[in-house]
């Protein structure tokens, strides 16, 4: 099974996806929420792989605070992963067992809320037994508003331990269920391929430059440019179908808005308008401008098809092998 850490990892990858990241960016406040919760996850998990790998001080100060610092700490990771969950997977329902429950209650009681508790009605007070604090845990003095003085051993160690290893098996199932939905959105979609918006781009392309080298006795200037527009337009929505949009790829952003200009100004070059392009030999300069931008465009669409075509990534990467190099040592002369 993954580390929390590289669960949370996935996870942090998933959300910067273009596809995923345009959908929770729609949302501020749940996207900085997914962050800060993110984070919180994997700033507990330092801090109580701290206290678990570091001597127990001497000074009491200094175990209080470590004591205290644990117990909120697991108190606060249970909150930022019940948050992360309902912002980046809402329909997922989370089967938490007894551990979470006891890490809770035990927290309220000793760092809490020690000097007044409420459970089921009951109020309590509680203290921890100063001489009795250890990396392994402490004991807890309560006083029951009905009964007498109860004491009750809070194991930290073990606490960590065992929200560790629930927190791994919650953000496993969060993880395998993304996985799942991607791999079925991808097999949905791996057979419309993005690259043919761009199956007749270079044949207009082709007559493009005909006109303006006066190569061709029946111009198909207008009809070229009329073309391309429509290309963009194809790719624009072959991504929408995918729940995605132009402005996704920052990349094809940029190249969705370059093109822009020298389009425009070609289509109103082969239609005889006033324009930009004020000879056919700068027609020329713009569609070679023009055409570079498609090549890209065309490029990015292969990808996204490669990568629909794809697994999704797995949560741990396999490690690469790298193949022994054998050297061969020439000494020429002494």
């Amino acid at each position: 099974m993954p580390t929390m850490l590289e669960s949370s990892g996935w996870i942090r990858n998933y959300g910067q996806d273009p596809r995923h990241h345009e959908r929770l960016f729609a949302d501020k406040f749940l996207w900085h929420q997914i962050w800060s919760a993110m984070d919180i996850i994997d700033d507990v998990d330092s801090a109580t792989n701290a206290y678990l790998d570091n001597e127990f001080p001497t000074d009491i100060g200094e175990r209080y605070l470590r004591v205290y610092g644990a117990m909120q700490g697991l108190f606060l990771q249970q909150d930022a992963l019940s948050d992360l969950i309902k912002a980046i997977h809402p329909a997922k329902e989370i089967r938490q067992n007894d551990v979470l429950k006891d890490v809770r209650e035990a927290r309220n009681a000793s760092v809490g809320h020690p000097t007044q508790l409420k459970r089921k009605g009951e109020l309590s007070t509680h203290g921890i037994v100063q001489n009795s604090m250890s990396k392994e845990g402490f004991n807890l003095l309560s006083y029951p508003s009905e009964d007498g003085k109860v004491f009750q051993y809070i194991p930290v160690r073990e606490l960590i331990e065992k929200q560790r290893a629930e927190n791994v098996r919650i953000l496993s199932e969060v993880v395998n269920d993304l996985r799942e939905q991607e791999r079925a959105h991808r097999t949905q979609f791996q057979n419309i391929k993005l690259v043919q918006a761009f199956n007749l781009v270079s044949y207009a392309f082709e007559k493009i430059f005909e006109q303006a080298r006066r190569d061709s006795a029946a111009p198909l200037g207008r009809w070229a440019v009329d073309h391309l527009q429509k290309a963009l337009d194809d790719f624009a929505h072959l991504l929408k179908q995918r729940g995605l949009s132009v402005d996704a790829y920052d990349s094809i952003k940029y190249l969705y808005e370059e093109a822009s200009h020298p389009l425009g100004e070609l289509t109103k070059y082969v239609s005889k308008e006033p324009s930009e392009a004020l000879s056919d030999r700068s027609a020329i300069v713009f569609a070679t401008a023009l055409q570079g931008h498609f090549d890209r465009l065309r490029h990015m669409a292969g990808e996204i098809d490669k990568e629909y075509a794809s697994e999704p990534s797995p949560i741990v990467e396999p490690e690469r092998t790298i193949e022994p190099m054998n050297v061969v040592v020439t000494i020429i002369g002494e």
